[in-house]
């Protein structure tokens, strides 16, 4: 058997041709019957996640009360776990008049009452603060890892911050400020929370300017800020715990005089306490999509007030 030699121009258009019959579904003719396709092997399909809502619900409370009050200065107190902050972390919040407790067992009815928002604050959570109720209520609505914001307070016109340090004491003055909790919060195993909080200064101008956070720059516009590093705390918070946040001492112009010292309280009392605990249990991120260090992107931060 001869088998001929095709030119090569012919064995170009007939390879051509053989592509476009494959690429049209390569059907087969003989005997005036025409022949499926062969059947495609479908690409291996994984099974879809449903969607996590990925949300961290939290309450928020603004406690008010007066310095003279033994309830909420003093015996509340003994119910808190303060231990469970290393002891440097401890000292230079107590030096700076801070105080941070966790709540994980039952209260007196005397001190839960006075913990417990009014039926209004309850059913219209988003509703904006009153500044002469004695409690507040805010809930949280938090992505992991993104940056949230706690106002205590806005625009006091002069606001003198004495900083305790192993260094000594320095002090500072801060126009038009506005103290506030920066807070970041992540689940962790057992349905527990991990909340990141650090005490900032907002002052100033509002101007455009490069923030270095996280390994990274961006341009920011606003205030300046005053990042008090080193009273950062970290806090694993339990299903049925609560973060008490509080002053210690008589001095105002310590960290945490100016932080939750309430200018605008009222008969409620010139003092209050910070509290957290969550509305919902998180989602173990052991049960979560795999790339569990994806967390949300930096953007503008929730600003609660």
């Amino acid at each position: 058997m001869v088998v001929p030699i095709l030119e090569p121009a012919v064995r170009a258009t007939w390879v051509v041709s053989a592509c476009c019959l494959a690429a049209a579904g390569c059907r087969f003719l003989g005997g005036g019957q025409e022949m499926a396709s062969l059947p495609t092997v479908p690409v291996e399909q994984t099974a879809t996640k449903q969607s996590v809502d990925r949300t961290l619900l939290l309450e928020l409370l603004f406690v008010r009360y007066d310095k003279h009050d033994t309830d909420l200065r003093e015996d509340l107190w003994q119910y808190c776990d303060e231990q469970m902050l290393p002891t440097d972390v401890r000292q230079r919040l107590a030096a700076n008049g801070l105080r941070v407790g966790l709540v994980t067992t039952h209260l007196p009815a005397r001190l839960a009452d006075r913990l417990t928002a009014s039926a209004a604050a309850r059913a219209d959570p988003a509703a904006t603060l009153v500044s002469d109720a004695a409690v507040s209520r805010r809930v949280l609505r938090l992505l992991p890892g993104r940056r949230g914001e706690i106002l205590t307070e806005t625009g006091i016109p002069e606001l003198v911050l004495f900083q305790h340090d192993a260094g000594g004491v320095s002090g500072q003055t801060f126009h038009d400020a506005s103290p506030l909790f920066a807070i970041r919060a992540r689940p962790v195993a057992d349905r527990k929370i991990t909340i990141e909080a650090s005490p900032e200064i907002k002052h100033g101008p509002i101007e455009k300017s490069w923030v270095g956070e996280d390994g990274m720059f961006r341009l920011e516009t606003g205030q300046q800020r005053h990042r008090l590093e080193q009273l950062q705390f970290t806090v694993t918070l339990p299903p049925d715990g609560m973060l008490v946040v509080g002053s210690a001492g008589d001095d105002a112009t310590t960290a945490g005089g100016c932080l939750l010292r309430d200018r605008d309280g009222g008969d409620c009392g010139d003092r209050q306490l910070v509290v957290l605990r969550p509305l919902a249990d998180p989602v173990d991120p052991l049960f979560t999509a795999a790339n569990n260090g994806d967390e949300a992107d930096d953007g503008p931060p929730l600003l609660i007030r």
